[in-house]
């Protein structure tokens, strides 16, 4: 009896946690947008539609919990802080921007952009214009005014935010206190994945030079985005010199080649470092010490994630080939650049041409024909896959055996943890929409922190 009971009121908790809110929406109210703060606080946009003298006008308000704020004449989605327990998002209020964060509103500004939560989400940075000049904010503090800033880059352990900014037609990396350069451009801002090392690549007097912490590597005619390997020991890049091109790896150098891929691929353990390269007039896959080819052509290269087949795309006699490990698939008209591994490994999926038309490949399956496929995506225990295809000029989202849409656009697939459930981005009548894809059903929702928030039946629920 005591059993039975025990589970009856766990049963009328778990229903308790599961609704949420009721809420009644009328005919002129859209929700566009639901997610949830720390799992149990729904958020969610709704837009208010009234008909003018000659259109309709649009307003936005944000909903989380209980608390309403708004109208917006635009709003975006809420960016969260990774442990899921603070948002900020963009509005607009008479055609000035602001950044609302918890109950602060931040602003105006004539426009604002790259919304980011540091690594432990205790401070939020974002770049902001006033007066035809650029600031960057983070946290409380006001770095400016600059001509321009690019993307802001937390370090792994959210002390440091380097960025990017111009100052009377020069570029500058700045970070803290420290400023480098000046350079004429820049590109590639990243972090070693321990945090240590911070590198780019940086154009001077029209020579291109690689800049990681202290060193400073070239000159070079010009030089390929750089990439750390998983340990973020060894530092790879492509480098032009005297018109030949190297692939240089820590203070290993690699070639001449005539040609070579900006799209340096480490396998999983850091060990092998695999690209293409042209010899020759023919194309080669390199992979540590090994060369496979000649080809046509090949690009596109991924590692299965225990790193032990390399797979890649290869152009032979005029037809396209998957080639991974021993095996070789096609011949195809075309493939686009699309290798996904399952997260375990045992299926390769990709998206191939065959006679003017699109298919999914995913392991000795075959789906399609469509216009048009992209968006490749496993859950997390593989056995579950998705993608967004375009059928007579309309795309959708398809995922097993279900489809979804039409819609104007979708993309942005992510499975819920036990894959199960997924969630995307569709556009519909011109308006971005967060969708879940739940037990056969369509639903305003999202994946949130791993809980799934949807709304049903004039109910929000968050399981």
């Amino acid at each position: 009896m005591k059993k039975h009971l025990c589970s009856i009121i766990i049963l009328l908790f778990s229903f308790i946690l599961s609704a949420q809110n009721n809420i009644t929406l009328s005919s002129d109210q859209h929700m566009i947008y639901l997610g949830a703060i720390d799992k149990t606080t729904p958020v969610y946009i709704i837009r208010k539609d009234t008909e003018g003298l000659i259109s309709t006008i649009k307003e936005y308000y944000y909903y989380i919990g209980e608390e309403k704020t708004g109208p917006y004449d635009k709003c975006g989605w809420p960016v969260f802080s990774p442990d899921g327990k603070t948002l900020a998002y963009k509005a607009e209020i008479d055609g000035k921007n602001y950044v609302i964060a918890g109950k602060e509103k931040v602003g105006p500004y004539d426009s604002c952009r790259y919304l980011t939560f540091s690594p432990d989400g205790k401070t939020l940075a974002y770049t902001a214009e006033i007066d035809g000049k650029w600031y960057v904010v983070n946290g409380k503090e006001k770095a400016g005014p600059y001509s321009d800033c690019g993307l802001l880059t937390f370090s792994p352990d959210g002390k440091t935010l380097p960025y990017t900014a111009e100052i009377d037609g020069k570029w500058y990396v700045i970070a803290g206190k420290e400023k480098a350069g000046p350079y004429d451009s820049f590109d590639s801002l990243i972090f070693s994945p321990d945090g240590k090392t911070l590198a780019y690549i940086a154009e001077i007097d029209g020579k291109w030079y690689v800049i990681a912490g202290k060193e400073k590597a070239g000159p070079y005619d010009e030089c390929g985005w750089p990439v750390f390997s998983p340990d973020g020991k060894t530092l790879a890049y492509t480098a032009e010199i005297d018109g030949k091109w190297y692939v240089i790896a820590g203070k290993e150098k690699a070639g001449p080649y005539e040609d070579i891929s900006y799209s340096l691929t480490f396998s999983p353990d850091g060990k092998t470092l695999a690209y293409t390269a042209e010899i020759d007039g023919k194309s080669y896959v390199i992979a540590g010490k090994e060369k496979a080819g000649p080809y046509n052509r090949c690009w596109d290269i991924a590692f299965s994630p225990d790193g032990k087949t390399l797979a890649y795309t290869a152009k032979i006699d005029g037809k396209w080939y998957v080639i991974a490990g021993k095996e070789k698939a096609g011949p195809y008209e075309y493939i686009s650049y699309s290798l996904t591994f399952s997260p375990d490994g045992k299926t390769l999926a990709y998206t191939a041409e065959i006679d003017g038309k699109w298919y999914v490949i995913a392991g000795k399956e075959k789906v399609g024909p469509y216009d048009w496929c992209d968006d490749l995506t496993f859950s997390p225990d593989g056995k579950s896959f998705a993608y967004t295809a375009k059928i007579d000029g309309e795309r959708y989202v398809i995922a097993g055996k279900e489809k979804a849409g039409p819609y104007d656009y979708c993309g942005l697939l992510t499975f819920s943890p036990d894959g199960k459930t997924l969630a995307y981005t569709a556009e519909i009548d011109g308006e971005l929409q967060s969708i879940l894809m739940y037990e056969g059903n369509e639903y305003i929702g999202s994946i949130c922190n791993n809980s799934i928030i949807y709304f049903s039946n004039n109910q929000i629920f968050i399981e």
